[in-house]
């Protein structure tokens, strides 16, 4: 749920929280003057203070708050609860989603990161710059408000995104699959939905961190291509590994569930984070 406000500079203000759960409120407008003061109602209460210039934005894991210049018209985002639901809106829809885990870093990828579900259910790319997402940690509890969209290889993402570090926990395992299951099948009905790699079947996997292995029959700019035996294979990306993997070697990878559209097909894709998300046996 997101509470959002925006008040005139040269004032301190403060938001009690007192309604009721699941209520949505929104202030259009009030201006405490240099005299600061208190003004309440729809279930808040704010209090203004003389001689203290406040300009900036706050939050905790329920509201948003900005603080010093009005903010304008902006949008109410639709609240969702679980990434899965989130990945059948459409592009363009401004969403709320709250209390996921990053399985990135703000060091990891140029220019975006993962986070899913804390039951491992989903999980979904959120394309940021890394100054956009400063302290971001593979754990961090986040609160991310965005657009939906849709990479060119058919990857659902958020763009534009708020994001908001609410705490840190426990890093996620990765999710453990043969080759045949990575990147899975369709989830709903894309583009309302995720797709999944050609000839993909059961659960999608796209956005999750997983872990597979294989030996490496393909080596190319950017990328080498791994099979377990199944005659399917998964494209590696290389771009984040000091030491890639050779041809021949038996490697054990762990990254990010991704696509890879180089042509008419979606191909599998996993994206290590860095090398220590490799193993050659």
């Amino acid at each position: 749920m997101l509470k959002r406000f925006a008040f005139l500079t040269g004032i301190a203000a403060s938001v009690a929280l007192v309604s009721g759960a699941g209520a949505q409120h929104r202030i259009d407008w009030y201006s405490l003057n240099g005299g600061g003061g208190e003004a309440s109602g729809g279930g808040y209460k704010i209090n203004g203070s003389i001689g203290q210039s406040v300009a900036g934005f706050t939050s905790n894991a329920t509201f948003l708050h900005w603080i010093g210049f009005w903010a304008g018209e902006t949008r109410n985002p639709i609240v969702v609860t679980d990434i899965g639901a989130l990945k059948k809106y459409a592009d363009g829809t401004y969403v709320s989603i709250a209390g996921k885990i990053a399985t990135s870093s703000e060091s990891d990828f140029d220019g975006f990161f993962y986070m899913e579900d804390a039951s491992r259910a989903s999980g979904i790319r959120v394309a940021a710059e890394a100054a956009g997402v400063a302290g971001l940690l593979r754990g961090s509890v986040l609160n991310v408000i965005g657009t939906l969209g849709t990479t060119t290889a058919g990857e659902r993402q958020i763009t534009g995104p708020i994001v908001i570090i609410t705490g840190t926990t426990t890093p996620l395992a990765p999710l453990g699959m043969t080759n045949r299951s990575v990147g899975g099948g369709n989830l709903g009905t894309p583009p309302l939905g995720q797709y999944g790699p050609a000839g993909g079947f059961g659960t999608n996997s796209v956005g999750l961190l997983v872990r597979t292995a294989g030996l490496v029959t393909g080596v190319e700019a950017g990328f080498v291509t791994i099979d377990d035996g199944s005659g399917t294979p998964v494209r590696v990306s290389v771009n984040n590994l000091a030491a890639p993997p050779a041809l021949d070697d038996y490697v054990t990878i762990i990254g990010l569930s991704s696509l890879d559209k180089p042509g008419a097909d979606r191909l599998r894709l996993v994206l290590p984070r860095d090398d220590a998300d490799t193993l050659t046996h």
